[in-house]
């Protein structure tokens, strides 16, 4: 019998007996997932409600599948895919095509950066790897703490089932027809689900906590553990004793859920295997009569479960939109008017959309496929036409500009020794030999910038004379130059001053701009950018990003393994540090308490990292430090101002930097919120398209007319205005 095609004289097709408790299932599974993202106290481990949507799916649809082989002697391949597009295809595009239309027609997505990614990814049915693979995973962290989400991260789990099911059914097929006895289907499938197993803790220790939950051969396992139970119960009747498996199961699922963290813990470290032994126990218990298939089995329940694919469909596009900003309200009354919203729409999908679709008058596989293309491509459409392209990290360097300001280290000192008669030493110890009587450097000094025609990098590039230049950005108004001041002259450099940048991806948004700069004045400066968007330099705990907690293990890790070494590879004259607004969220450590920098334990910690970071960076090579005070965010696109806004938060952290300061005089702090707003450029789109980072153009500009000086200065060990 071919493993392909049905005989033609098969009126029906051999089908699972309905189990209501099974939809009961299904209904806890999906109420867990909506507490977690409604941020309901308790449920912080709601997120395995999506473990259990794996297991129960892989013991249906392998059941459907034992069950089909064993009443024809093959499986319909086409038909299984026709019935999976006809189920899912409905609500999916009608879910997509509105998100698209929203964010053509709405701001409600406007912070979201490469939404027009998530949303191919999410159709094609590869969120998961756009979220790990590309930079959706970073792009979302630093949305969160704009306040505004991707509505589609939740795709990533309905992706992995896919992809499952594109290959299993064609893998079941071969197997049950080259081997037709129980033992050997249980030991193939048993060690392919073991393998799988195996692979979720090596996954998480080699390539992270993100890729061992987001990654398909990390999640597979869970799916396949339904599978083998499906193997395992095939024409094999179950006892009656089996029943009290299930309420024990049910409460260990319901444990993990409270205990489990929503950062960080076992299911970011591979144990959702032993979770999903779990999940497949909750099954097999149901198989039996007891009280808890019969709870399960309520009318309520059930409804939930039936419509628990559209309700996980919707519901997260409508709790981003419905943010406490917009409603107006916070707490258990956002939540519920995010629930019945969520709930009007998926009844409407589920009554007016899927269900005619999936009951409706059968129809060939192949209308099916073609009308599934048709529809797949409109949505296609639609999204490349009035879905932007997205904003992304596009302060991101040319590679030829990143070669250009490279660090190459040299012995030379930066300038060279005085002697005690030299007649242009002044009283500070600096040399002014390098300028001349009006103050400026000699035409033929090599350190003299660039003609302001030849580039835009180079044109108000520092001077290096006792005038800054000023800036004028594209679309604003051309500032009022500064007036001279009595700054000690810089000293003419022997090599170039080697600068680090550290920090988050304001910091690289900077960072971007000095490159520009230097590969402009290569006599003047070479600089590096070492940086981890989504990252600050404050350690360990938990922080709220929007409405959940986000995942922090990689931000401890990346100082260690990225910022020292090349400090010690580099030798840099001056480590530059800036941090936006990471290190002023929410955070907690060790209780359930959040705190604010405005609490004396946030601070005290604070304190220390910094302290930590400047001592570290001393011990690995550098010569001095700057921090660099950053412009406070105006992020116009949001609706109200978040915390990371809040002035209050920002100055605990520019307090910091003047007590370090304070206490090593190797250690500077250079003003740039000041001489941003002094430029007018606060509220300027053109500076800052997102209200958060530089635009390259601005970044070289400022980099030209204040801070490369400004830098060359803290190396030097000169003032700094």
């Amino acid at each position: 019998m071919s493993a392909r095609t049905l005989p033609v004289r098969m009126p029906t097709r051999p089908t699972i007996e309905y189990q209501p408790a099974l939809d009961g299932v299904r209904a806890v599974a999906v109420v867990a997932v909506l507490l977690f993202h409604g941020g309901v106290p308790g449920f912080e481990g709601g997120y395995l409600g999506v473990s259990v949507f794996f297991t129960l799916s892989g013991y249906l649809i392998t059941s459907l599948l034992l069950q089909e082989h064993g009443g024809t002697g093959g499986i319909d391949l086409p038909g299984f895919y026709a019935r999976r597009l006809r189920r899912l295809l409905p609500a999916s595009t009608l879910c997509l095509s509105g998100v698209a239309l929203l964010a053509a027609f709405t701001e409600v997505f406007d912070g979201v950066a490469n939404l027009r990614t998530h949303l191919l990814g999410s159709l094609f049915q590869v969120a998961n790897w756009v979220f790990l693979l590309g930079d959706g995973s970073y792009q979302d962290l630093l949305a969160r703490t704009s306040g505004t989400v991707s509505p589609l991260e939740h795709f990533w789990s309905l992706a992995i089932e896919e992809q499952f099911y594109w290959v299993w059914p064609p893998f079941a097929a071969l197997v049950l027809s080259r081997v037709p006895r129980w033992r050997g289907r249980m030991v193939v499938v048993g060690a392919l689900t073991g393998a799988f197993a195996l692979a979720a803790p090596v996954i998480a220790a080699v390539w992270g906590a993100d890729a061992a939950y987001w990654a398909t051969p990390a999640r597979l396992s869970e799916i396949l553990m339904g599978a083998l139970l499906a193997v395992y119960l095939t024409g094999r009747p179950v006892p009656e004793r089996i029943a009290p498996v299930a309420p024990l199961a049910l409460g260990v699922l319901l444990v993990c859920i409270v205990l489990f963290p929503a950062s960080g813990g076992p299911a970011y470290r591979g144990a959702l295997p032993l979770v999903a032994v779990v999940s497949a126990a909750l099954v097999m218990g149901l198989q039996a009569p007891g009280p808890l298939r019969r709870l399960l089995a309520v009318g309520g329940l059930v409804w939930i479960g039936r419509v628990s694919y559209g309700l996980y469909l919707f519901h997260w596009p409508v709790f981003v939109v419905l943010d406490a900003d917009r409603v107006g309200v916070s707490g258990p009354a956002l939540f519920t008017i995010r629930i019945v919203v969520t709930l009007v729409i998926t009844v409407a999908s589920y009554e007016l959309l899927e269900r005619p679709i999936r009951s409706g008058r059968r129809v060939a596989p192949g209308v099916t496929f073609s009308t599934a293309a048709m529809s797949t491509a409109a949505v296609f459409a639609i999204v490349m036409v009035s879905v932007p392209s997205g904003a992304g990290d596009y302060w991101n360097p040319d590679a030829d500009l990143v070669e250009a300001a490279s660090i190459e280290v040299s012995e030379a000192p930066l300038v060279a020794p005085l002697s005690a008669a030299d007649p242009t030493r002044t009283g500070d110890g600096a040399s002014d030999h390098a300028a001349t009587n009006d103050g400026t450097v000699p035409a033929d000094d090599p350190a003299a910038p660039l003609d302001p025609a030849d580039d835009p990098a180079a044109a108000p590039v520092t001077s290096l004379d006792s005038t800054p230049a000023v800036v004028a950005t594209p679309g604003t108004s051309p500032p009022t130059a500064a007036p001279p001041t009595t700054e000690p002259p810089i000293p003419e450099l022997i090599r170039p001053v080697r600068i680090v940048v550290t920090g988050d991806s304001t910091a690289e948004a900077l960072g971007t701009g000095l490159v520009q700069w230097a590969a402009a004045n290569p006599d003047i400066a070479q600089v590096e950018v070492v940086s981890a968007p989504g990252c600050g330099f404050l350690r360990g705990g938990e922080r709220r990003t929007g409405d959940t907690i986000a995942p922090i293990e990689g931000c401890d890790r990346w100082i260690d393994e990225f910022v020292y070494p090349t400090i010690r590879r580099a030798e840099p004259d001056v480590v530059v540090s800036m941090v936006s607004s990471w290190d002023i969220i929410d955070r907690r450590w060790d209780t359930e308490q959040l705190l604010t920098p405005l609490d004396a334990d946030f601070r005290t910690r604070l304190v220390a990292d910094y302290e930590r970071l400047v001592d570290d960076a001393f011990d690995r090579g550098a010569t001095r430090f700057a921090f660099v005070r950053h412009p406070i965010q105006d992020v116009y696109w949001l609706p109200a101002a978040d915390a990371q806004e809040d002035p209050a938060r920002h100055a605990v952290l520019y307090d910091t930097y003047d007590r370090l300061a304070a206490s090593d005089e190797r250690v500077d702090v250079v003003a740039l919120d000041r001489w941003f707003s002094e430029q007018g450029l606060d509220r300027s789109e053109e500076a800052r398209p997102d209200g958060i980072h530089l635009a390259p153009d601005a970044a070289a500009s400022i980099s030209a007319a204040y801070l490369g000086e400004a830098l060359v200065r803290v190396a030097l060990g000169l003032s700094v205005s």
